[in-house]
């Protein structure tokens, strides 16, 4: 259970870089901008609010949480086409490439992320430490996350649970509440840091956060031929 959060964090981060949302209490309806620094260079996000609903857009992908589920979704059809066109596409999906991949935190993995382990990854919320972030009181968690030789490459992380979501579902899948900062070190020593740098209640439309039109669902597995044959073409393209 925890191996297939583990490729939902990855799969969050690789759209971010490069939230099970139930219902509580405070019902938030807004944006919360985040700044990204990584390797030099800095940009803005943002995720957008709907009680139980957030999404995370841009020109080419967009993330899209209702509940409990994570709809990704990307257009691969440009590329796709591109590669048929020098008929070297290797691959059994045979769609337009406008896909949707979702992912859905069950009761069974919620119960599991507290309890310490040494593969995948467990959440440690780590009381009496708060600091201030964008207006808002966050508390601490690290997220502990184990690679193939159970080193622990996790990372501690900022948050609220005041506002919004009760689970993440992009930055640090599982966690209890909304990241408003966290720094993250990859394999290749390239540090990347989040920062919520404003918190902004507004009127949002309900069309935004409904599933867009012409995107067909697509398993785990049918998702990875596509990246596997993308990356296999590149590759003989060059």
């Amino acid at each position: 259970m925890r191996k297939s959060l583990k490729a939902l964090t990855l799969l969050g981060l690789m759209t971010v870089a490069v939230f099970n949302l139930s219902a509580q209490k405070n019902n938030f309806r807004g944006t919360i901008k985040y700044s990204v620094e990584s390797a030099g260079e800095t940009k803005e996000i943002a995720l957008k609010f709907y009680d139980d609903n957030c999404l995370y857009k841009t020109d080419w992908a967009q993330q899209l949480v209702k509940g409990r589920k994570l709809y990704a979704m990307q257009d691969f059809s440009q590329i796709i086409n591109y590669i048929k066109s020098m008929d070297l596409w290797d691959c059994s999906y045979q769609g337009d490439g406008k896909i949707i991949l979702k992912q859905e935190l069950s009761q069974a993995e919620i119960d599991s992320l507290t309890i310490p382990c040494t593969e995948g990854f467990y959440i440690e919320y780590i009381a009496g430490e708060t600091k201030e972030i964008a207006g808002l009181q966050a508390k601490k968690a690290r997220y502990h996350l184990f690679d193939d030789e159970g080193n622990d490459k996790g990372f501690e992380i900022w948050y609220t649970d005041e506002i919004g979501p009760e689970y993440d579902l992009i930055l640090a899948p599982g966690l209890k509440g909304v990241p408003l900062e966290l720094v993250i070190t990859a394999d290749n020593n390239i540090t990347t840091t989040y920062k919520a740098t404003e918190v902004k209640k507004e009127k949002l439309k309900d069309a935004e956060f409904l599933l867009p039109a012409g995107f067909n669902e697509i398993t785990e597995e049918e998702f990875k031929a596509i990246i596997v044959s993308i990356q296999e073409a590149q590759e003989l393209m060059e």
